[in-house]
């Protein structure tokens, strides 16, 4: 009863989303075209991007290489280098100012790094008391948030630079997403704990919702055997959805952190994002593929042949899919299609967006 109720929502809530949106994607199944495909990490042996975001406005895309310590702005229209930069060793996290003027990184040299993205000079950087694997910035441009390889969640002054805050939430924080009023940070990572017979480390994983003012903890999400590498919110932020190292992805109602769906992969989850219209939920990791489930009945729909996944981004508008791979050193942008040709409601859409004299004198 409770996964048909729940159903029943993500169904309504979908439907919401979309009349607020121009109905233009297919709720069937994601379609998607490659766009174009990039080395992103020159090492001469091993090579894997660990992050990749596009830029608020989508004309941009940073990549951050484990092997080569690259940070590499593209421009998207043609996948062309804009700059490149370093760290001093493996760069995990990558991500744009909401203005999209600056990028900040972070990676195994403890550095948080800051990068003017008109030029590629370094702005400022700062040290942390451990590895970094997640970085996020607030939406109103006020917060840098890192996650650490410590376990905390540090909050900083996206301005001063100065520290506000930190909020231990166990031993590693790889991944962090606030929401969109800035008011609550969500996390996700795992707990080591050793094992007193195998002298081996335990890791399990967990989801936690940090109340930002306040600096606490105020909700977790499921029970998870292994690490959660990604964590991300829904577009209309009722659900938030876990990648794990146990090889499953899971949705959870925010609110009441009740568990909507479990989908099972045959290998490791390293990454999970909803399209940005809300109706699939993409999952990619150590299995050679990404797949799109839908929202609507849990059902696996879509499965894209890829190297082994870390990190995948959905640009602001939802019509663009960033890739990032390891045991490749690719980093991937595909398209969202709405053939709305097909769907017959293309001049209805095309008659709002367009600015054509005929247009505004028969209005």
């Amino acid at each position: 009863m409770r996964v048909v109720f729940f159903t029943l929502l993500l169904t309504y809530l979908s439907s919401s989303f979309l009349l607020a949106q121009e109905q233009i994607y297919s709720g069937e199944k994601p379609e998607l075209v490659s766009i174009w495909h990039r080395v992103a990490d020159t090492s001469p042996v091993l090579r894997s991007v660990e992050a990749a975001e596009i830029s608020p406005d989508g004309q941009l895309a940073v990549s951050g290489s484990k092997f080569g310590y690259k940070v590499m702005l593209w421009r998207i229209a043609d996948g062309a280098l804009l700059w490149e930069t370093a760290h001093e060793s493996e760069v995990e996290c990558v991500v744009f100012s909401p203005d999209g003027k600056r990028v900040a990184t972070g990676g195994e040299d403890y550095y948080v790094r800051i990068w003017d993205v008109a030029t590629g000079a370094k702005l400022a950087s700062w040290e942390h008391d451990s590895g970094l694997d997640g970085i996020t910035w607030s939406h109103d441009g006020k917060i840098i948030a890192t996650g650490s390889e410590a376990g905390d969640a540090f909050l900083w002054d996206a301005q001063t630079y100065e520290m506000i805050g930190k909020v231990n939430a166990g031993s590693t924080i790889n991944s962090l997403h606030f929401t969109k009023n800035d008011s609550l940070l969500l996390v996700g990572g795992n707990i080591q704990t050793p094992d007193p017979e195998t002298r081996r480390t335990v890791y399990t994983g967990f989801a936690k919702l940090i109340d930002v003012k306040q600096q606490k903890i105020i909700r977790s999400y499921g029970a998870h055997a292994a690490s959660v590498k990604s964590v991300r919110l829904s577009p209309d932020e009722s659900m938030l959805a876990t990648g794990s190292f146990d090889s499953t992805a899971r949705v959870f109602n925010l609110e009441t952190a009740e568990l909507v769906y479990e989908f099972k992969e045959p290998l490791r989850v390293e990454a999970v994002a909803f399209t940005g219209d809300g109706q699939f939920l993409a999952t990619g990791g150590h299995q050679l593929k990404i797949s799109f489930y839908r929202l609507s009945d849990g059902e696996l729909v879509h499965e894209l042949p890829a190297p082994r996944t870390e990190y995948l981004d959905f640009s602001s508008d939802g019509r663009l899919l960033l890739t990032s791979h390891e045991d490749s050193g690719l980093l991937s942008l595909y398209m969202m299609l709405s053939n709305t040709q097909q769907r017959g409601n293309y001049q209805e859409v095309a008659d709002k967006q367009l600015n054509n004299r005929d247009l505004k004198k028969n209005n």
